[in-house]
């Protein structure tokens, strides 16, 4: 299908994404140099999503500093920033206005440094290309370059580059990493910034998070593992510091190659509750089978989430037939085209997609479940499909933030969900069940 535009692109602009990173790092504070209407944006999805407040500050360019330039703008709202908030990192930001207009906010925030003591981290993220997904690689790479020190001693300890993962996701990892006894740090981590629990005490900078003096000594670890086609893991590779890319710990297979791995860098048994959640996830899928065998899926989500929900499809017995994301990515054409010659399947496999290609494909090669975010909802309501929500933003229903597939725990909440969704869909009274266990074909088809 060759189209020269993009209708609905189903992904979000790199500024969001960088400013996610910052989320994850404790006492931060994102500052856009941009229009106001640019940060009040990113606020909007990012509270819908995680039903928690988020402050983001904003340069506020007029159409003034569009023609002479927002320097004295940016110089001004770093100093506000620093006076009323005292954050221990400002992250500057650039927007679309500001890279358009070609405010150089390296020499800019060189300028501010020579007054002021705060860590100032810039970040050069044009909204017009890219996505959240590069968006985030930008500012770890940013906040890596700008904080880490050179290396004093090597420590056996890893570092975490999680990616843009749900607060319940990289709250699995965290607690897979701690039941196997091993010492990590998580570069970004918004397991509670991004699901705080309500103590009645107002806050306007995160409070939890990784500090930005555990940053620091990150070239002392051992080993980098980057998951989901992370990119900014290469800044800390050295001698001392191996690199390691890993899919995200979804699924059986891809969640016993991250403790296999986690087993060989630090010489440890698996944990009894990490086996025991492993033979209770093979039983949910066996459970399951006969609900989810030969069914067709199309996947609608960023890079990482798609292949990992690719995976744990398969191994379910599933057929992804229409597999979509909305970023570019060389991670995802390469994971995807691997996955179909290891599981011998063919499908519609894009990146750089929209929902209208989505739309599109699901017409020619109709499918029985739809996995994506909230942008897919019209698509799944026109194809008369249950759509089951991953990924961001989600914001038509409550308790995204808790939306967990990784780990084994998070695979049996996947298996169990996208079978109760079948089953209310396709097994309703008057459905038949064939003597194998499986729907009658004219029951499983959508026409």
């Amino acid at each position: 299908m060759n189209k020269n535009v993009t209708i609905n692109p189903g992904r979000i602009c790199q500024p969001l994404g960088a400013v996610m990173a910052f989320l994850g790092v404790r006492g931060a504070m994102p500052l856009i140099h941009g229009s106001q209407g640019c940060s009040t944006y990113m606020r909007f999805q990012i509270t819908r999503h995680f039903r928690e407040p988020v402050n983001i500050a904003s340069s506020s360019l007029s159409e003034a500093t569009v023609v002479y330039g927002g320097e004295k703008n940016l110089l001004k709202a770093i100093r506000t920033v620093e006076e009323n908030y005292k954050p221990e990192v400002i992250a500057v930001i650039s927007g679309c206005l500001s890279e358009t207009i070609g405010d150089d906010i390296n020499r800019i925030v060189r300028i501010y440094k020579a007054d002021g003591d705060s860590w100032i981290i810039p970040v050069s993220t044009p909204g017009f290309k890219g996505s959240h997904v590069d968006g985030y690689d930008m500012a770890v790479t940013s906040i890596l370059g700008s904080i880490t020190e050179n290396p004093s001693h090597q420590m056996e300890r890893i570092n975490l580059i999680n990616g843009i993962m749900s607060p319940a996701d990289t709250s699995e990892l965290k607690s897979i990493l701690e039941s196997m006894g091993t010492e990590f740090l998580m570069i970004t981590d918004t397991s509670e910034s991004l699901d705080e629990p309500f103590d009645g005490n107002p806050y306007f900078i995160t409070r939890h998070g990784t500090s930005i003096s555990e940053i620091e000594g990150a070239a002392n670890s051992m080993a980098t593992l980057s998951l989901g086609g992370c990119r900014s893991g290469r800044l800390l590779e050295a001698d001392t510091v191996l690199k390691i890319g890993l899919e995200i710990p979804a699924g059986l297979e891809n969640t016993d190659r991250f403790i296999g791995t986690l087993r060989e860098l630090f010489d440890v048994d698996i944990s009894p509750s990490l086996m025991r959640n492993r033979g209770r996830l093979i039983d949910a899928m066996i459970d399951a089978h006969q609900y989810t065998y030969g069914r067709r899926v199309a996947i609608f989500t960023d890079p990482a989430y798609a292949v990992a929900i690719t995976s744990m499809v398969l191994e379910m017995g599933m057929t992804p037939s229409v597999v979509l994301t909305g970023s570019e990515s060389i991670y995802f054409n390469e994971k995807i085209s691997q996955l179909q010659k290891e599981y011998g399947f063919r499908c519609i496999a894009m990146s750089g997609a929209d929902i209208f290609d989505l739309q599109s494909y699901i017409a020619e090669r109709p499918v029985d479940v739809l996995i994506g975010n909230s942008y897919c909802r019209r698509v799944a309501e026109e194809a008369g499909i249950p759509l089951m929500r991953v990924g961001f933003p989600v914001y038509d229903r409550l308790g995204s933030q808790r939306i967990r597939i990784a780990g084994y725990s998070g695979g049996i909440e996947f298996v169990d969900s996208i079978s109760n969704l079948i089953i209310e869909r396709y097994y309703e009274e008057g459905y038949e069940i064939t003597d194998g266990g499986v729907a009658d074909e004219n029951s499983c088809c959508i026409r």
